[in-house]
C-alpha cells in the first residue's frame, strides 16, 4: 500500500472504527507452551490504546489443556456474557 492508500485507509476506516469502539469490553484467553507473559502484555497494550475495558483478569494456560482449564474457559465465557447482558 502506498502512502496515499495508507492515508485513505486511516482517514476513512481505521480512525472512525477506533473512535466507535472506545469503551468496548473484552476478555482474554491465552494458551502457551511455556510462557504467556508477552502475549498478554501485547494485547493489554493494544486494548489500552483502544480504550477498551477489561471484564476480568486474563485466563492463561500453559502446556496441555486439562479439564480444569476447559472449565475455566467456560467460566470466562459465561461470566463475560453475563456482564455484557447486564450492561
Amino acid at each position: 500500500m502506498d502512502d496515499q492508500g495508507s492515508a485513505h485507509f486511516c482517514d476513512q476506516i481505521y480512525y472512525p472504527c477506533l473512535a466507535a469502539t472506545i469503551g468496548r469490553p473484552y476478555a482474554l484467553y491465552v494458551h502457551g507452551n511455556s510462557d504467556t507473559t508477552g502475549a498478554v502484555r501485547g494485547v493489554e497494550t493494544i486494548t489500552t490504546g483502544l480504550k477498551w475495558k477489561r471484564l476480568r483478569d486474563p485466563l492463561t494456560v500453559l502446556g496441555d489443556l486439562s479439564a480444569a482449564d476447559r472449565e475455566a474457559c467456560w467460566e470466562l465465557d459465561a461470566s463475560s456474557a453475563a456482564r455484557l447482558m447486564s450492561s
